[in-house]
């Protein structure tokens, strides 16, 4: 997996992630959020959206992602992050769930995904493709 060291714009994303928190919702519900940077510089951020029957609880990135849809043709996605709020202490990195992987490589490739590796304590960006290395590709 290749590791790269994250630059001044990557902590930006990461704050701007987090501050979905502090948006007014209708429900307290959403304990994760996520930030995409685009080619040109442009964040867009979104929520899980969260249901009461879990199985229609749509994950953060997706969400995200959708969002800038119409721009991605044009100005791809370069970097991705998730982020978690449980409680006023735990602001955390997280890393994509196995739908989401499969989602960020669907329609972000390229881009670069930031994660924390316990392993030494450090936050990394890694490309996308090395969430999934064996992704999944329909057979003509």
């Amino acid at each position: 997996m290749k590791k790269l060291p994250l630059e001044p714009a990557d902590h930006d994303l990461i704050k701007a992630a987090h501050g979905e928190f502090d948006k007014p919702t209708q429900h307290d519900w959403h304990g994760v959020s996520a930030a995409i940077r685009l080619k040109s510089g442009s964040v867009v951020t979104g929520l899980v959206l969260e249901a009461e029957v879990p199985a229609l609880t749509v994950c953060a990135e997706p969400i995200t992602i959708g969002k800038a849809l119409a721009d991605i043709a044009n100005d791809p996605v370069v970097c991705v992050v998730a982020t978690r709020e449980r409680e006023e202490s735990d602001h955390k990195v997280i890393p994509p769930c196995g739908r989401c992987r499969e989602f960020i490589t669907d329609y972000c490739p390229e881009a670069t995904v930031i994660v924390f590796d316990e392993t030494d304590a450090c936050l990394y960006k890694i490309p996308a493709g090395d969430l999934l290395p064996f992704k999944y590709v329909a057979m003509a």
